[in-house]
């Protein structure tokens, strides 16, 4: 019996790369270390899939929702020196216009840190390419705000 468990434990440890066997008398302890916990962890760092959406559609969301100040924690901190955090939550308050649908990414562009998210959408019965700059920054992916905030999203 004592050697069918340390062959199980083997079995199981040959399958699963991330796996730790301890014996302890009879009693053999299998752990198995889940790779995915580093995603887990960082749920945010990848603009494509964040919470089953993308980050634009996360951005849209909370913009919809009025919460600018998990906005502003979803800006780039390159944005924040530039402008300052009041006159970003100013914008977003009464000058951005983000309330249309936009659709899942249909690209996406890097160019050095910069990750450019491109969107199909239907504004005002016109169909227009609606470009999002973001960067990963601790772990987690932010806007990054044109020089005109005027001109945001592009």
């Amino acid at each position: 019996m004592k050697n069918l468990v340390y062959i199980l434990s083997i079995l199981i440890l040959a399958s699963c790369s991330n796996a730790e066997v301890e014996a302890v008398s009879d009693v053999v302890i299998v752990s198995v270390k889940d790779s995915n916990s580093v995603q887990e962890n960082k749920p945010f760092s990848n603009p494509a899939i964040i919470y089953g959406t993308d980050f634009g559609n996360y951005f849209r969301t909370l913009y919809k929702l009025g919460k600018y100040d998990e906005m502003i924690s979803f800006t780039s901190s390159q944005s924040i020196n530039q402008f300052g955090k009041e006159a970003i939550v100013d914008f977003y308050k009464n000058d951005l216009d983000f309330g249309y649908e936009i659709g899942k990414p249909h690209s996406q562009v890097v160019s050095g840190n910069i990750i450019t998210l491109n969107y199909e959408a239907d504004i005002i019965a016109t169909k227009k390419v609606v470009r999002i700059d973001i960067i990963v920054e601790n772990d987690s992916c932010k806007i990054v705000l044109p020089g005109n905030l005027k001109n945001f999203p592009s």
